[in-house]
């Protein structure tokens, strides 16, 4: 199965047919530890964007009614990429330290990206940042997939407040979809829900769906390479 990536920053140095990891993770931050948490993750973000080329997108997000709660989304070129930053001296110390300023929660989702775009964001303006569940009928799944990358090449090609719409399946769960969007500003998210490719995605898809799940979160610390252009063939 062909898949291309196309990300202008990157173009020589990627393979044009490695598939892209993406990661979603849960995490209980300790009592007291949330300046050190965000002290980490800061560096953790800051340096693999810097220094990884295959590292295309680390975001840290935190429920607004879950304080003690932050959530990770990861998006690297390929596997190799992956298991490149995960030896890296910047998520060693992650580790070095998640003891102490995280809890027993941690819950890692792997999921296979279907549509990956973006543009470049900075890493603490105050961005409108989305999260969502959707399970979807499975009869309806590929045509799912279809109205969804269309309608988020369209948003990003069309419009300037929106800055990067991912979606992917979970790995186990391929009628299972997550969805992670970044905004400029909350006036730039609710243009984007009159449009008319937004309004036709809602109608087109309101039968297919078994559930959606709107989680409220805010950005703590954001970080990515820009230009990303991704469909799952």
């Amino acid at each position: 199965m062909k898949k291309i990536l196309t990300t202008l920053t990157l173009a020589a140095s990627l393979n044009v047919q490695a598939a892209p990891v993406m990661n979603f993770f849960e995490l209980g931050i300790a009592q007291g530890q949330h300046a050190e948490f965000n002290q980490v993750g800061k560096h953790n973000i800051d340096t693999s964007i810097a220094k990884e080329k295959g590292t295309l997108a680390m975001y840290a997000v935190q429920p607004s009614e879950q304080p003690d709660m932050a959530y990770m989304v990861e998006i690297y070129a390929d596997d190799a990429a992956y298991q490149t930053h995960r030896q890296s001296p910047q998520y060693q110390a992650f580790l070095a330290q998640s003891p102490t300023i995280l809890t027993d929660h941690k819950v890692f989702t792997p999921l296979v990206p279907q549509f990956l775009g973006d543009k470049k964001v900075q890493a603490t303006a105050s961005y409108r940042t989305n999260l969502v569940m959707v399970e979807v009928k499975p009869q309806h799944n590929t045509d799912f997939k279809r109205i969804v990358s269309q309608e988020m090449a369209q948003s990003l090609k069309a419009e300037n407040g929106v800055l990067a719409m991912y979606a992917a399946t979970y790995k186990n769960q391929p009628n299972k979809w997550l969805f992670f969007e970044i905004y400029a500003d909350d006036a730039a998210y609710q243009a984007h829900r009159q449009t008319p490719h937004f309004q036709a995605y809602l109608k087109d898809t309101a039968a297919m769906l078994e559930s959606k799940n709107f989680r409220t979160i805010q950005p703590l610390y954001l970080g990515n390479q820009g230009r990303l252009n991704w469909v799952e063939k």
